[in-house]
């Protein structure tokens, strides 16, 4: 306590120091806590403590992208395979009809079977978590406190009821926001039982053994092994692979604990990881910003440290003091660290995906992130106070009480002030170069041409079935709703799909035949279809490079490819008017049209498509609106929503977006890595020049008998000034190129992530060298000046 009260008496006389010595530290550690707060919401907070002991998942294979869930029928099969060694229980998202005071919204649900509750850890904040089908009456169910508050008013639970698909629900109880299930982030507005399927007319594609969407769960029973339940889980999965071979031909499934692994939170710990890593060298450029402080205060308190070694103080006491003051900076930085982390909780949300589906992640900080803080503060005491401490220990009392003092020692940077200033220039500029590739990348994708009229297209996306509808009332809405939204002034054309190009979901596939013979024993290969009527080409903008579009009132027979798929099926061409055998019997089609470059899902590539006629049979699903409109496509949201509303209220409108909002989830990865590194880099270059401007003020200040003395022989006020900045300019030379060499190795290495972007474009790093030295030379300007304009009389004077 002696020591840290001595710190801060020492601190105080240089506020400047301290300050300048605190926020720097405070930066690194503040972007390092904020990083941490969103993967403790994630990882630890987010996913910890919420199932009972003994619970784990079933997860089939292959999962693709359907992340290892399950379709009902594989859900009831597992149930009685494993009845006797394992309580199964699953939950699944979908989103249903809410009406309610003459409108209807969508209301985001999850499914949950019977025993669901007593496998998860969950409470309520008002009435019982109750969620079970009633014989005679209204399911009961609960809802989540954000739609509680914000949709219902927080009103009363007693004789609580809502109206979802036309079907009234009995409200139990209220669960907390912060809870939001096993299986990820998702935070429902409703939890209802998947036993009332049927009454809530979700039977159609939901039980069908390829619609994978339960994350099945299951408690072990008291002396069952995990080993012992997978045995039973093989047994299910081959009898379904031998019952089923159309749909589980080569499926498998395995049983393991939720604490081991969880599928979702695979790939979040390793995107973590990563981000951690990357911003964790904002805090190492930062230790050594400090540490270039601390050795030159180390330097001002030789004689200091000189008089205590003469009255006896060992080297251990002398190393004491100065980590002591390093420690004291940490703590300071580390308070305002957590401020600036809860100060910015709202911040970070502009990083968070942008779809509908309603998430939650808690970023309050707690316990956890004040120990992380703890543990930061613990490295950045010690890592930046390392060196100063054993040049504090190795003082030399002979020199720095002799008659010169310490202002004998020269005013040049030591080797290791250089290589600290070297490296954080060359951390700053890795990261400046970085995030100029990837802005540039990001920059390319934005004004990509996708094949499509991105700039005037709206989609409206809803499902009718899910308001009971057949597929015939399906189809009659469809057609008065796209007559009312084509009637609407600025609308062009209007044209109807399953799905449009970068959709959220999963795609559909189709069997495609060989030309001759049977599919071999290995499956005939599938490729994604889309759905579509006549007139989509054209609305879309997609152009045809050859043939047509489909005939008037013609639903089957005809099929229109894309490129890719014409290459890949007739490498030699011949494409227009061949016969393909398509779907599980292999129906024979004519490709009737030749679609030119159009992407659907992937950015950088183009994938072989199929584009069918939609049918009567593919209006029990859900579909898209897509409308060309001649204006901005944003000014026809919401009348496209007043005239759906119009048409019939019962069905809600589960997105009506502009393709461009579309689009922003698969450019969602280069945005926030762009905005990320242009971040880090940001806050590394502000170190980087506050490093090198303080090594330079401190030399100056070192060498004021020097330039007294080059002065009173004749040297010039510019002579002093380039010398200043002479000497800056090599500092800053050796971190330069190092941060050039580790951007492009980097680069070169995660190609992948820049598309459209040639990594090694001499452009980009020379005008990140250029732009990077003016802004480190321009702060080294104030010290050059400085030395420029001494008195020598006072110059010589200073010892």
């Amino acid at each position: 306590m002696h020591d840290v009260r001595l710190a801060i008496r020492q601190l105080r006389r240089r506020p400047w120091f301290t300050a300048t010595a605190v926020i720097t530290l405070a930066i690194g550690l503040g972007v390092n806590t904020v990083a941490f707060g969103v993967v403790n919401g994630l990882l630890i907070r987010g996913f910890k403590g919420k199932t009972a002991r003994d619970v784990g998942r079933i997860v089939t294979i292959p999962g693709g992208d359907e992340g290892g869930y399950a379709s009902m029928p594989e859900y009831e099969r597992f149930a009685e395979a494993a009845r006797d060694s394992l309580d199964i229980g699953a939950e699944g998202r979908e989103s249903l009809a809410w009406r309610h005071d003459g409108i209807t919204e969508t209301a985001w649900v999850l499914f949950v079977s019977a025993n669901y509750f007593s496998m998860v850890n969950a409470t309520t904040i008002a009435g019982q978590l109750r969620v079970q089908h009633v014989a005679d009456g209204p399911p009961s169910v609960v809802v989540g406190e954000r739609f509680w508050r914000r949709k219902l008013g927080a009103a009363p639970l007693t004789g609580l009821t809502l109206v979802l698909n036309n079907t009234d629900v009995s409200v139990a109880g209220v669960i907390p926001v912060s809870f939001t299930g096993p299986a990820g982030i998702y935070s429902p507005d409703v939890w209802l039982p998947i036993d009332d399927l049927d009454r809530l007319g979700r039977t159609d594609l939901l039980r069908n053994r390829d619609t994978r969407w339960l994350f099945v769960m299951g408690q072990l029973q008291p002396g069952v092994s995990v080993p012992q339940v997978q045995t039973l889980v093989d047994a299910a999965a081959a009898t379904m692979a031998r019952e089923w071979p159309d749909t589980h031909k080569d499926r498998r499934a395995r049983f393991r604990m939720l604490g081991e692994r969880n599928s979702e939170l695979r790939g979040l710990a390793i995107g973590a990881a990563i981000g951690m890593g990357i911003i964790g060298l904002v805090l190492l450029l930062a230790c050594f910003n400090v540490a270039n402080l601390l050795l030159a205060r180390a330097v001002e308190r030789e004689r200091d440290m000189g008089i205590r070694a003469a009255l006896g103080a060992g080297r251990g006491r002398l190393m004491r003091l100065v980590v002591t003051e390093g420690f004291v900076i940490a703590a300071l930085s580390g308070v305002l660290a957590f401020v600036l982390a809860w100060w910015t909780q709202s911040l970070v949300t502009s990083f968070a995906m942008p779809i509908d589906e309603p998430q939650h992640i808690d970023l309050t900080p707690d316990r956890t992130v004040v120990l992380f803080i703890a543990g930061l503060v613990v490295v950045a005491g010690v890592l930046p106070g390392l060196w100063p401490a054993f040049a504090a220990g190795r003082v030399n009392v002979s020199r720095v009480l002799g008659s010169q003092g310490a202002n004998a020692g020269g005013g040049r940077p030591s080797p290791l002030r250089r290589w600290l200033v070297g490296a954080q220039i060359a951390g700053s500029t890795a990261f400046v170069t970085v995030a100029a590739l990837l802005l540039q990348s990001y920059g390319y994708l934005l004004a990509t041409d996708f094949g499509f009229a991105k700039e005037h297209l709206l989609v409206a996306e809803f499902r009718p079935d899910a308001s009971g509808y057949t597929a015939d009332r399906a189809r009659r809405y469809v057609d008065a709703l796209s007559a009312r939204i084509k009637a609407l002034s600025g609308v062009d054309d209007v044209a109807v799909a399953d799905n449009v190009p970068f959709f959220i979901g999963f795609d559909r596939k189709t069997v495609v035949w060989p030309t001759i013979g049977a599919c071999e024993a290995d499956g005939c290969p599938t490729f994604p279809t889309y759905t579509v009527s006549r007139g989509y080409f054209r609305t879309m903008g997609i152009l045809l490079a050859e043939g047509r579009e489909f005939d008037e009132g013609r639903s089957t027979g005809q099929v229109v490819i894309n490129q890719p798929f014409a290459r890949r099926q007739w490498p030699a061409g011949g494409a227009l008017g061949a016969t393909l055998r398509i779907g599980a019997e292999g129906t024979p089609v004519t490709v009737v049209g030749i679609a030119a470059r159009t992407h659907t899902r992937g950015l950088d590539r183009e994938v072989p498509v199929l584009f069918v006629p939609i049918g009567l049979e593919h209006f029990d699903r859900g579909l898209a609106l897509v409308v060309r409109t001649a204006a901005a496509p944003s000014s026809l949201v919401r009348p496209v929503v007043d005239l759906a509303n119009a048409v019939d209220p019962n069905v809600p409108m589960q997105s009506v977006k502009t393709m461009e909002e579309r689009m922003a989830m698969p450019l969602w990865p280069f945005r926030t890595l762009s905005r990320m590194f242009s971040l880090c880099g940001g806050l590394a270059v502000i170190l980087a020049v506050v490093g090198l401007a303080g090594v330079v003020a401190h030399a100056v200040s070192r060498r004021t008998r020097e330039f007294g003395v080059r002065v009173s022989i004749g040297a010039t006020p510019r002579d002093l000034l380039v010398d200043v900045l002479k000497s800056s300019a090599l500092l800053m030379l050796p971190g330069l190129v190092v941060g050039l060499a580790l951007a492009a190795g980097a680069a070169r290495l995660t190609q992948v992530v820049f598309l459209g972007v040639n990594v090694l474009n001499p452009l980009v790093y020379l005008g990140v060298a250029i732009a990077h030295g003016v802004i480190v030379l321009v702060a080294c300007i104030g010290p050059a000046l400085r030395a420029s304009r001494l008195d020598p009389l006072v110059a010589l004077r200073t010892d």
